[in-house]
């Protein structure tokens, strides 16, 4: 029994050496792959800046848009970035060029190498340029008018007792701006960019809405106005006469800015007082998001004017819809 006892011993020692090999060598395999594995990639994050060069040098292949060179915001070095998307492509290919800006989405913010994804690109206008166009739309508007009015333009303003009327007031307001707005930036996407980017110009669901409530008001307020003063009872005939016409309305002597904020008997008027503040406030507020959105201009073959928040929206219809309620409930020259 002694040699089968010594033969089991050194299977045992044997065995026991090459489960030690074994794990050794799996664990020196799992140390080297995991050294040599690529770290993980870094969550791609979205970047702006200024482009310096659109494509591969010439001396190397030729003009394209599969490269670009721009200098991130805050950044002291450009950094050069491979295009891959064709759609990207395309947006370059509209007619992006050194010195434009660029909103984009880059695969590593720490060391940037590809594009994932092109999200804006829009070319600066001076201020002067800025001016021109708002010049120049203001003007047509108002050779128009003037054309229509027979030199007269500050006419849309008065209404028929030679007053001063809110509701085509703040229509005048509304409409202007927005007008004037919308012909700027036709100019400049002809100017800057080329014919072929005319037109291609929207609004959004809060713009249109609050257009559409202004007209809707100046609708109804003349509505109202009409129906009150054929409704306005005539005064009572001398025995055996004819019956008299009713009264024509009572005409100013000339129309004033106070009109707006006053009734016919000069009177405090809260009701025209809250409509003429909300919609002179609305024409300033979308006046000022024109101005600095009129600072760029796409490279699209669309784009959208500015926005107007919900509460703006709101306060406008409810200004609108009190001042209709008002006008409605309260006799002539009160309401």
């Amino acid at each position: 029994m002694r040699p089968f006892a010594h033969f089991r011993g050194l299977a045992l020692a044997c065995g026991l050496a090459l489960g030690l090999a074994l794990n050794l060598g799996m664990a020196t395999t799992a140390g080297a792959d995991a050294s040599t594995a690529p770290p993980p990639s870094a969550t791609p994050a979205t970047d702006d800046g200024v482009i310096q060069v659109i494509g591969i040098p010439s001396s190397r292949l030729g003009s394209n848009s599969d490269q670009i060179t721009f200098l991130p915001t805050g950044a002291a070095q450009p950094v050069v970035l491979t295009v891959d998307r064709l759609a990207d492509k395309a947006a370059l290919d509209l007619g992006a060029r050194p010195g434009d800006r660029i909103w984009l989405t880059v695969d590593n913010p720490l060391n940037p190498q590809h594009v994932v994804q092109i999200t804006r690109i829009a070319r600066p206008v001076p201020v002067l340029q800025k001016l021109i166009a708002l010049g120049g739309a203001l003007a047509v508007i108002a050779a128009f008018a003037a054309l229509a009015t027979a030199g007269r333009p500050w006419m849309y303003l008065v209404g028929d007792d030679n007053r001063m009327s809110n509701s085509q007031t703040q229509l005048v307001l509304w409409f202007g701006v927005v007008a004037v707005a919308y012909g700027a930036d036709l100019i400049l996407r002809a100017w800057f960019l080329g014919w072929g980017f005319m037109g291609g110009i929207s609004m959004t669901t809060n713009v249109l809405a609050m257009t559409g409530l202004s007209g809707l008001s100046f609708g109804a307020a003349k509505v109202v106005a009409v129906q009150k003063s054929a409704g306005a009872p005539a005064p009572t005939p001398a025995p055996g006469a004819p019956p008299a016409p009713a009264a024509p309305p009572a005409v100013a002597a000339k129309p004033k800015f106070t009109d707006l904020v006053l009734n016919d008997y000069g009177d405090a008027d809260l009701g025209d007082f809250q409509m003429i503040l909300i919609s002179t406030a609305a024409t300033v507020i979308f006046a000022c998001a024109s101005w600095e959105f009129l600072t760029l201009i796409d490279i699209a073959k669309t784009t959208t004017l500015p926005d107007v928040d919900t509460a703006l929206l709101g306060s406008f219809g409810i200004g609108q819809g009190a001042y209709l309620i008002k006008k409605a409930a309260l006799p002539n020259g009160v309401g």
